[in-house]
């Protein structure tokens, strides 16, 4: 017998209490459908909820039909299944097979050459998929084998119903074949687990059948069904049966084609970016992408006129099925579909939102990153490449910037591409005060600020200049470079790389060579330090926003100016950053900057006494770099 998920007893009394789907929460004017049944035997009451589930399966999936919620690019509108017979659903299991064989195909297909399609296939040109997916196949078919039935229905429902959702087909739990359906979908995947492992080693599994072949009572819908859904019309009725209100509305019928990819979108994105002068990362725009090229293949819709919220949603569930993906991830990835259906709409390209609660709920304890301890900055600052002048030659070392980056992060809060922008034209004196060495974050030469609050003055602490930072500055003016580091290209494209590799390089030394192993830690953990460092220093916010790059907040950020952030005296700021106690400092020795030989130069010391007598170059030296924030 088919179970129902939406009994409850009260006071000995069973009650049907069963939530509406958020997508429709417009269509009623209710939240949850709520019925007594009456009786105190559970098998009437089973017996009664199973006809309620079945009813109101019908009615969601009528209402979405009549708000919209499908396309006509072939996707069905909700069929109604309490009529299906067990081959039916068998069909579609076998559906369900075929549409993970064919994704798997279509991916490999990017990169398959003649000799595998050719009539004696070299099955030893087969291309690989990536380490990372392959090793999520191989975690999930040892998974799949260990699991019961129960708990693959439990475990991994949500991932079979964002594939079937695409046909219309809605999965409930009261369905007679639920538990069969759901047996044979994990044959199902287990078979298609069995022809990835086949291909990924070379021994065949060429092509597949594709799921437009497999027949079904879907198909006879797919031929039927019109290209607009008519709009729902009509007053509030009451119906007996449910117990409940119903609610009037008048949905918009299905979008038509917009004649615009998202493709279009990303392209207007970016130029909307622009002409405000925000960042337009590489990284970011490669991931963005990415996306969408996973969404498009996911949905077979390259239309934007034709996205449903339906679409997105099943992309999410998709994506929060892979165990190597984060909750994090995934809303990460779904915003970049909704904020360029959002620029689509901004430019007139769409007349309709997807809508909200579209994200999944970020567990409280993921992916929180924590400021270092002092101990860990000990033991971090004591490494080798601080004490002795030590370099790794290692490609993400980076040079230099294996030293300098975490010491200016950590002394001055500065993220990673801000340190990275560095240049002879932004290490110079202040304006109004020139005694004051500063770093210039600025969008100027080029270079881009995550918002208008980063640009800002950041006062120098002295001792960086006795390990070595203004010959640092000169070297870079000498040759001719527009950046401090030697491994940014000219143009700073390699910006993304380059923060990539960085980072990369400290987490193996925290992890490898120190043996730090707590969760959250990164680069970015300086800058939460040197935020607490602040405000345990006495400092209020404005020091710290000035400091950061942080905006203003609440009301009082919506006045006075802005065009930058509000100022704060830069003697102040320079009192803050140079009294910070940093026990470690003492101790930190630089390897000599030369352009010649530097094997014979000592290691340089940091010396506070005489840091603070030379912490200003001369003015005819500096001034020559003039850029201004």
């Amino acid at each position: 017998m088919a179970i129902s998920n939406h009994l409850t007893r009260r006071n000995g009394v069973w009650q049907y209490v069963r939530r509406v789907p958020e997508d429709l929460r417009d269509v009623f004017p209710f939240t949850r459908v709520q019925k007594s049944l009456r009786t105190e035997v559970e098998r009437r009451a089973r017996e009664a909820a199973l006809d309620l589930d079945r009813l109101w399966d019908g009615r969601f999936a009528e209402a979405r039909e009549r708000k919209g919620l499908v396309s006509n690019t072939g996707e069905l509108p909700s069929i109604r299944t309490e009529e299906w017979a067990w081959p039916d659903w068998e069909a579609l299991a076998g559906w369900f097979e075929a549409s993970l064989a064919e994704e798997d195909w279509q991916a490999r297909l990017l990169t398959m050459t003649g000799p595998v399609l050719s009539k004696g296939a070299d099955f030893s040109r087969i291309p690989w998929r990536d380490d990372v997916i392959a090793r999520e196949h191989i975690d999930r078919e040892k998974l799949l084998r260990s699991m019961s039935v129960s708990q693959y229905g439990e475990t991994r429902a949500s991932f079979v119903r964002s594939y079937i959702r695409r046909l219309g087909v809605a999965l409930t739990r009261s369905d007679p074949n639920f538990l069969r359906f759901i047996a044979a979908c994990h044959a199902a995947e287990l078979s298609y687990l069995d022809l990835f492992r086949l291909r990924e080693s070379r021994q065949g599994g060429i092509g597949n059948t594709h799921p437009d072949a497999i027949e079904g009572p879907w198909r006879q819908r797919r031929a039927s069904y019109p290209h607009e859904a008519a709009p729902f019309q009509g007053g509030a009725s009451t119906d007996a049966s449910s117990g409940v209100v119903l609610s009037p509305t008048a949905p918009a019928s299905v979008a038509g084609w917009a004649g615009k990819t998202l493709t279009h979108c990303i392209d207007k994105w970016v130029s909307n970016r622009r002409s405000a002068k925000q960042a337009v990362r590489d990284h970011h725009l490669s991931d963005m992408r990415k996306t969408v090229a996973a969404f498009e293949a996911h949905t077979g819709i390259r239309d934007i006129g034709l996205i449903t919220r339906r679409h997105v949603l099943a992309f999410r569930d998709q994506l929060n099925s892979r165990p190597d993906y984060k909750t994090a991830t995934v809303n990460k990835k779904v915003s970049y579909i909704t904020s360029l259906l959002s620029t689509a709409l901004n430019a007139g390209w769409i007349d309709r939102e997807i809508g909200s609660k579209v994200f999944l709920r970020v567990p409280g304890d993921e992916g929180t990153r924590e400021a270092l301890t002092d101990p860990q900055l000990t033991a971090i600052f004591s490494h080798r490449i601080f004490k002795s002048g030590y370099r790794s030659s290692s490609v993400k070392a980076c040079g230099e910037l294996q030293f300098w980056l975490p010491l200016i992060a950590c002394m001055h809060g500065m993220i990673s591409s801000e340190i990275l922008q560095l240049g002879p034209d932004t290490v110079l004196p202040h304006d109004e005060y020139p005694e004051i060495l500063c770093f210039s974050v600025t969008n100027a030469g080029g270079r881009t600020t995550k918002t208008l609050a980063r640009r800002r003055w950041v006062p120098i602490r002295h001792e960086l200049l006795d390990l070595g930072l203004r010959d640092l500055v000169e070297r870079a003016r000498a040759e001719d470079r527009p950046w401090l580091w030697p491994a940014m290209d000219k143009d700073g494209k390699t910006l993304a790389r380059i923060s990539n590799y960085a980072s990369t390089f400290f987490g193996n030394i925290l992890r490898k060579d120190l043996t730090i192993t707590e969760p959250g830690l990164s680069l970015y953990s300086f800058r939460h330090g040197f935020q607490d460092r602040i405000g345990r220093a006495g400092y209020g916010e404005e020091v710290k926003k000035a400091l950061m790059g942080h905006a203003d907040t609440g009301m009082t950020g919506r006045y006075g100016t802005k065009k930058a952030p509000k100022p704060v005296d830069i003697v102040r700021l320079n009192e803050a950053i140079q009294t910070l106690s940093w026990p470690f400092l003492k101790d930190i020795r630089a390897a000599a900057i030369a352009t010649g030989d530097d094997s014979t130069r000592a290691p340089r010391r940091s010396t506070p006494s005489i840091a603070r007598e030379q912490a200003v170059p001369s003015h005819e030296t500096m001034q020559a770099a003039g850029a201004q924030v």
